[in-house]
């Protein structure tokens, strides 16, 4: 990384806005605006957002307080987003104590109530009019969807969400007094104007970058909202795996505009001359591996105090940079055993692994493959047989209920069995085996288990009293990278019914097998529950009825997939194509490795 004193900033053109529409709220059912101007324009975002913008009306003169608070829910679904006409909606006391920033709920409306008057107040009959004396309440029934908080990481929130507006007369007209803290808005707009991304943090080590899956609203303003999102820092349950080195958010400049030529322009206050150089290197990485997401940003101009960073002779670093910091790429191959011998799988084609495995798995019933090595879960479930790639150099664990092994980046293996009842995390580095501390896992029935591409995270399927269910979390390593065990798991949600044979498709997503009227299907899931696709979806190519066990899904923009059946067949699905029968017989112990 080489640092320059800071120079002016070219003064080109600011990217105009992309422009969308926001629905008026009248029932349950979002529809077309009835007042404020509405216009189309071109795509382009690339986001696949929805293509016309929406200013909405102004408080009109006289308007009841059932139409000041439909209004003012209206106004918050603006497009380019602006609560300047929202604001239009309060007093001055409740536009001053309004943070629209402290996050977004999802919500589908059900009807208003009232206006009735305030507790305390009094009035004949219990109804207002346009003499009614201050204040009145209008109850706002919500169903609540999600919520997103401050950096727009989604949670699942299902159920009623009533609002009670609170309203009084300013200068003769109703305005409310209690705005909510943040933003509602309806699922339609949510839907076709917020996105999924990833802000980038490192590994406990600062070897790898680990995304955290957010929502944001596309637009002119993605960038900002992105490195904003970054510089609030890790979440609270993400601080025991992750670290930061972009500088706290009081110190960003409160826009990162994006000018003609692709260049966004980030500035913080902190000046990054005091910064080491690998800790300059590791801030360019955050930036760019976030930013790189946006639309038509090319490059980074990053400065601090009178400092500017750069990779290069120029001033600026290419989206593309630093992707050293990123996990290693796509799995290479898939791996099964097949008449007692591991077999290799690359597309369609199957063959014996080189070495002992290939020629003799010993009766094994699960495998795990890497460039470090084999590890074979032996018949019976209580022992597991780990050697180099070649088969040799063997070491024999015990244990009970064995799943299937893991190998991780670093060349160990990860081990998880049932001991005593409860659930036991072991890790065999070369000769040695060690447990782990698992905290909340330990009390589960974990079914399957299976490491993310960047080695972060975990997921896993675990059995209850209601089925099975998704479970994800953090894998915590200290600074000199040695793993210190998992986090608490937390719940994904999905509404495919009881998943199985969890894998990782990307580093914020999962794919299982689950139960369809079509039989078991491959399902994917956003770690944070926000979307799920596969199953009977128009997205998913349909697995045949053949009772579907075991899955493999490889990493990347384009990933492999394959599946094992109740006959022990082996299928595999083309990009683009529908599922294809092979021809090796006698398969089990499905997985992906390196």
């Amino acid at each position: 990384m080489t640092s320059a004193s800071r120079t002016a900033a070219p003064a080109t053109a600011r990217r105009s806005a992309l422009a969308v529409i926001a629905l008026l709220v009248v029932s349950a059912c979002a529809g077309i605006p009835s007042s404020g101007p509405v216009s189309k324009v071109a795509d382009d975002g690339g986001l696949g957002e929805s293509t016309v913008r929406y200013s909405p009306a102004r408080p009109a003169e006289g308007a009841s307080p059932q139409q000041i608070v439909r209004g003012y829910l209206d106004a918050m679904l603006a497009y380019p987003v602006s609560t300047g006409t929202a604001t239009a909606f309060l007093t001055p006391e409740g536009e001053k104590g309004w943070n629209p920033s402290a996050g977004v709920r999802v919500y589908s409306l059900v009807g208003l109530s009232g206006p009735t008057l305030a507790a305390g107040e009094s009035g004949e009959g219990g109804e207002t009019t346009d003499k009614t004396r201050d204040p009145v309440e209008v109850e706002t029934r919500l169903v609540l969807d999600a919520r997103l908080d401050q950096q727009g990481h989604y949670t699942r929130q299902a159920g009623p969400g009533n609002v009670t507006y609170r309203l009084e007369r300013v200068k003769g007209e109703w305005r409310i007094t209690n705005p909510q803290d943040g933003l509602l808005v309806n699922r339609k707009f949510f839907d076709d104007y917020y996105r999924s991304f990833n802000i980038f943090y490192f590994d406990r080590p600062g070897r790898r970058v680990v995304p955290d899956p957010v929502h944001a609203v596309v637009g002119e303003q993605l960038a900002t909202t992105l490195v904003t999102s970054l510089a609030r820092g890790p979440a609270t349950s993400a601080r025991g795996a992750t670290r930061t080195y972009v500088p706290r958010l009081r110190s960003l400049r409160p826009s990162v505009p994006v000018s003609d030529d692709g260049i966004a322009d980030v500035e913080f206050t902190t000046d990054f001359a005091a910064m080491s150089e690998s800790a300059q290197n590791h801030l360019s990485a955050q930036i760019v591996w976030t930013l790189r997401q946006v639309p038509d940003v090319s490059s980074v101009r990053l400065a601090g105090g009178t400092t500017v960073l750069s990779n290069s002779d120029r001033t600026t670093q290419d989206v593309s940079s630093w992707r050293s910091f990123g996990p290693r790429g796509a799995r290479g191959h898939a791996y099964a055993i097949a008449d007692d011998r591991v077999v290799q799988i690359d597309e369609s084609t199957v063959k014996r692994l080189s070495g002992a495995w290939g020629q003799d798995a010993r009766g094994a019933v699960a495998v795990g493959v890497s460039d470090a090595g084999v590890a074979g879960v032996l018949r019976g479930r209580n022992l597991v047989r780990v050697t180099n790639r070649q088969g040799t150099d063997a070491r024999t664990f015990g244990g009970s209920q064995l799943l299937t092994p893991r190998w991780d980046d670093d060349g160990s293996v990860w081990l998880l069995d049932r001991q005593a009842g409860r659930t036991r995390a072991r890790l065999v580095t070369g000769d040695r085996i060690r447990t782990l501390g698992i905290g909340g896992l330990a009390r589960l029935d974990v079914r399957t288990f299976a490491l993310s591409p960047d080695g972060s995270r975990y997921a896993a399927t675990v059995r209850g009293v209601g089925g099975t269910s998704l479970r994800v979390g953090w894998v915590e390593r200290d600074t000199k990278d040695r793993v210190l065990g998992l986090g608490d798991p937390t719940s994904v949600f999905t509404p495919a019914t009881a998943p199985r044979s969890v894998t990782w498709s990307s580093g914020t997503d999962v794919s299982y097998l689950a139960e369809t009227q079509t039989g078991r299907q491959v399902h994917t899931t956003a770690i944070d529950g926000s979307s799920t696709s596969g199953g009977l979806s128009r997205d998913g190519a349909l697995l045949p009825d053949v009772g579907a066990t075991d899955l493999a899904v490889g990493t990347g923009e384009t990933p492999a997939r394959y599946a094992t059946d109740a006959r022990r067949r082996l299928w595999f699905l083309p990009a683009g194509q529908s599922w294809q029968l092979l021809s090796a017989r006698g398969v089990t112990g499905l997985t992906y490795g390196s």
